[in-house]
């Protein structure tokens, strides 16, 4: 088929509806610039038993619980809009040299979803209509790492930032 032969296909599916909606399922990824906090401490991180991680030289696991995290999307160009909010991990995080040895888990609060996702995953987080500016979704998260999964450590702290990505909804 021949580029204009094809680019009129496109055009006339595009005009009959055929495309529209898969174009409007492509996640767009937000903003969360305006969010209170760009990184969060854990509060407690404790090993698989539930004591406090730095008094076992032994641990397997580290649990980090962060408590209440708080994140500000911008979604102004989606007003009035059904739509979707996942949580999404990339799927290369430093330090980890498998991603099943990494699970972030988080309780919805205000309205958001409870999950649980590993790098490379995405998950639904918020649904509804868009109805300002910026959306808050506020979360109870912990993390649970496999210490086993880390690769060379030369200490300091460590982190992975989600993203966030909207989709519409028909």
């Amino acid at each position: 088929m021949t580029p204009p032969l094809r680019a009129l296909f496109v055009a006339i599916a595009v005009l009959c509806g055929l495309v529209g909606p898969a174009l409007a399922q492509t996640p767009q990824r937000l903003d969360s610039a305006a969010s209170p906090r760009q990184r969060v401490a854990a509060l407690q991180v404790t090993d698989q038993n539930g004591q406090p991680l730095a008094l076992n030289p032994f641990a397997q696991q580290a649990n980090a619980r962060f408590g209440r995290v708080e994140y500000c999307l911008n979604t102004g160009a989606f007003l009035q809009r059904r739509a979707r909010i996942d949580i999404v991990l990339p799927p290369v995080v430093n330090g980890l040299r498998r991603p099943s040895g990494l699970l972030l888990r988080w309780r919805g609060l205000d309205g958001a979803l409870d999950g649980q996702l590993m790098p490379g995953q995405r998950q639904p987080v918020w649904s509804g209509t868009i109805t300002g500016p910026q959306t808050l979704l506020a979360i109870e998260l912990e993390l649970r790492l496999d210490l086993d999964a880390m690769g060379p450590w030369h200490g300091g702290a460590f982190g992975v930032e989600p993203d966030f990505e909207l989709v519409t909804l028909p």
